[in-house]
């Protein structure tokens, strides 16, 4: 059936721009170009540099292993969110590319079926977006309820800010108003941080599937969907220009791939170290230092151990995702309707074949694969690191 409208695969990252222009990394339309560099640096020293700082300096201030913990563990989810967030300005060229490449790829959208299959892809990377924002809109909540029903003055997160606030009234209204405002920016950074890697994979799959089923369809017959083994003159030129086609996308596929490689790969390195790290401090702080009594500092490591588990294991499993779409689409050149075309079309076939002998995967830090063999080995790590530390307590 032929597909009736044109797919906007860019829909899917709306939220994520809007985010973008409100934390400065974009400039937005409705502000002149000295206003958006003034507003972007000071709301990336006020938030993205200092804000990280107060965590930092806290850490040397720590009076014992536990509360060394506690703040290595904030410190260290937060400077991970920040670089993350500094991977979006230093890629924001990049993205703009892609931006090129998803509209010339929408355009080659012909069939009902594939229009279908790219609405599905766009809403679930909208999902996800609003499923982070609501996980993160929850967490600041809760930061926010501890601190208004605290028996003792504290602030939303353990942080250095040179001021006695505990015991002087406006020096606490600075530094909680500060820490509240500064915790609203970086909860949004967070929120596309943490879903623009998913998102871009769930797009690159999506735009996979819909060439695979190009693919396959190139002499086939359109009534029986079996291979015709007896083509016209006609019939063969009509194969020869759709392969060729299909061709061509799959190279800006390939160049499609080449972007988003170079977009997550810091971002995930960056995310798995973070995951790590966060999973052996979460584990000694629980074990070893908290007092069973104090259920908030509790319920705040487990969070973060949770948190940070849980961003690994989403972009992990979209990344799976996407490399066993590229092991389908391979396929898809090797069962197209080969037999009966001209000679043409079947010396393209083996160049291309020849091009689809690399696989498909994303890896993090150009090393690690981003997959969910990695996750599972990662958790095995963590359970042999909790089972180590139980041995020794």
């Amino acid at each position: 059936m032929e597909c009736r409208a044109t797919p906007d695969t860019n829909n899917a990252f709306r939220y994520h721009w809007f985010v973008w222009q409100l934390t400065g990394i974009i400039q937005s339309p409705y502000l002149s170009v000295y206003w958006y560099r003034l507003y972007a640096v000071l709301i990336n020293i006020l938030v993205t540099i200092l804000f990280p700082l107060t965590f930092v300096i806290n850490v040397f201030w720590s009076k014992n292993l536990q509360q060394l913990c506690e703040n290595l563990i904030i410190t260290i989810s937060d400077i991970t969110a920040n670089l993350k967030f500094l991977n979006v300005f230093l890629v924001r060229n990049e993205l703009q590319r892609i931006k090129v490449i998803l509209k010339y790829l929408d355009k080659r959208i012909f069939m009902e079926e594939e229009y279908q299959q790219l609405k599905r892809a766009i809403r679930i990377a909208q999902l996800s977006f609003i499923i982070f924002a609501t996980i993160s809109t929850t967490g600041t909540s809760l930061s926010i309820l501890m601190v208004l029903f605290s028996q003792e003055r504290s602030l939303l997160f353990p942080a250095w800010y040179g001021l006695d606030w505990q015991n002087n009234d406006v020096a606490y209204a600075i530094c909680f108003t500060y820490q509240l405002v500064a915790l609203i920016v970086q909860a949004i950074q967070n929120v596309a941080n943490d879903s623009y890697p998913p998102t871009y994979l769930i797009i690159l799959t999506s735009h996979m599937r819909n060439l695979e089923l190009r693919v396959r369809s190139v002499g086939l017959s359109s009534e029986s969907n079996t291979e015709k083994m007896f083509l016209n003159k006609r019939e063969k030129e009509l194969d020869l220009k759709k392969f060729n086609d299909c061709i061509e996308d799959f190279i800006q596929i390939n160049r499609l791939y080449d972007m988003i490689q170079k977009i997550l790969s810091k971002a995930c390195l960056a995310q798995f170290i973070c995951t790590a790290l966060v999973q052996c401090v979460a584990g000694l702080h629980v074990l070893y230092l908290l007092d069973e009594s104090n259920y908030g500092a509790q319920i705040l490591s487990f969070i973060f151990f949770f948190a940070a588990t849980m961003e690994v294991f989403i972009i992990c499993y979209f990344g799976h995702y996407m490399s066993a779409q590229s092991l389908a689409l391979v396929d898809a050149f090797y069962e197209c309707g080969w037999i009966s075309q001209t000679l043409a079309f079947r010396r393209n076939l083996i160049i291309t074949l020849m091009r689809t002998q690399r696989h498909a995967i994303i890896y993090a830090g150009s090393y690690i694969p981003v997959d969910l063999p990695t996750f599972l080995l990662l958790m095995k790590y963590a359970y042999s690191t909790f089972t180590l530390l139980l041995r020794f307590k």
